[in-house]
């Protein structure tokens, strides 16, 4: 391992609140995201020339990216002919509960106009991939699907009857910009949707087609459709993963969540709003800690998608550099980064203070920077932060405490 990134990993994955393997306690702010890509075995020849695979892996960690009904969007990673990624959950379990418990986000959209009533015809660009789903990423079990309907959209547009035939598999629903936490049916005509599609379009899964109670796994692979240009953008292309239903499930201390909704009491007054009395603050009928799984505020029994945005960061080593990645913050949507040395952290008791440290980056769109090379003193380490630009704060510590500093103001 370069020495630089052993200096950097470890605190820079402990007080930013990410890591590569299994958190034995998961950083808050608990979500409906993915905190972490398991696997990523692109196509060959150059599975890392693929496009968005620079940004790995926070690229593919965020909610979806903003598109059109006509137009795709690019924040993205192509998995290429059979390549295939794993997207992995730490602070929820995907529960089964009635109807589809998440929704699995490509770029397909509509060629030419799209459809104005439930019984116009119309014509997808569409990228198939396969779902599967596990407990443990051990075990696998992937969705059915129609194989003979397969074989048809093979190296083609889909049509209405086609698209529907497809069901089951991923890469076949138009997406765009809008509620990407409500699902689609494509057997029904949503008359308040974007051209007859609910929320933000995607492909909804439901546990029950698999007859799994819930999963902390899905796997993503491309079914080799052939439906578009050879090159490094071939194949599925994977925007996001929403969970609809989930639970958390932190291994909270005794007396932690007086009640009982898998959410520790510091946390709900300090993060998400909520009331550490009351299970369910709204009084809607889902506890605060499935509402927050759910990206639903548990406050307000609004149905927009909610969530308190704070990046995972991710200090990763590519060709000899030491790169900071982050979580897709939604499209649009700058960060900044915050650099400083370990040793200067200060435990003020109702905050914790980074200390003395540098902007390495303001106002930075995408979700990667490279650190500028110089070393920390000997004996030290760096520790890295990154907030949405203009956020009130850079996370919170395991207390959970706010992070202040006054860099990238």
């Amino acid at each position: 391992m370069n020495p630089r990134l052993a200096a950097t990993l470890a605190p820079a994955l402990l007080l930013a609140g990410a890591g590569l393997a299994r958190a034995a306690v998961p950083a808050y702010p608990v979500d409906c995201l993915p905190d972490r890509v398991g696997a990523w075995r692109a196509a060959e020849p150059d599975p890392d020339a693929r496009y968005g695979a620079a940004n790995l892996p926070g690229i593919v960690l965020g909610p979806p990216g903003d598109s059109a009904p006509t137009n795709g969007s690019t924040s993205v990673a192509s998995l290429g002919p059979g390549g295939e990624v794993v997207l992995a959950w730490d602070d929820i379990v995907i529960e089964d509960r009635p109807g589809p418990d998440f929704i699995v986000f490509e770029n397909p959209f509509f060629v030419g106009t799209p459809p104005a009533g439930p019984d116009d015809d119309y014509s997808i660009f569409d990228e198939p991939g396969f779902v599967e789903v596990s407990v443990d990423g051990v075990t696998w079990v992937r969705f059915p699907y129609d194989e003979a309907a397969l074989a048809e959209a093979h190296g083609r547009n889909i049509d209405r009857d086609l698209h529907r035939r497809l069901r089951g598999l991923a890469g076949i629903t138009p997406t765009f910009t809008g509620n990407w936490t409500v699902p689609d049916d494509p057997d029904t005509w949503d008359p308040g949707g974007t051209h007859g599609i609910s929320g933000a379009g995607g492909d909804a899964f439901d546990l029950a087609t698999v007859g799994l109670p819930e999963a902390r796994f899905v796997r993503l692979v491309d079914a080799r459709a052939e439906n578009g240009v050879p090159g490094s953008a071939e194949g599925f292309d994977l925007d996001a993963v929403v969970v609809l239903h989930g639970r958390p499930v932190a291994a909270l201390p005794p007396g932690a969540d007086g009640d009982g909704d898998g959410l520790p009491d510091a946390a709900e007054r300090a993060i998400y709003g909520s009331d550490p009395l009351l299970a369910d603050t709204d009084g809607d009928g889902t506890d605060d800690g499935r509402e927050v799984a759910g990206c639903r505020d548990p406050s307000s029994p609004s149905a927009d998608p909610w969530r308190v945005r704070g990046p995972r960061v991710f200090v990763l080593l590519r060709d000899g550099a030491t790169v900071i990645d982050w979580s897709f913050p939604g499209s649009g949507i700058a960060a900044d980064v915050f650099r400083g040395e370990v040793a200067n952290l200060l435990d003020l008791g109702s905050s914790v203070d980074p200390g003395p440290g540098e902007c390495l980056g303001n106002d930075v769109a995408g979700v990667r920077l490279e650190d500028p090379g110089d070393d920390p003193s000997p004996g030290r380490a760096w520790h890295y932060l990154v907030r949405v630009e203009g956020g009130p704060g850079w996370g919170w510590s395991s207390g959970p405490l706010p992070r202040e500093t006054d860099a990238c103001p």
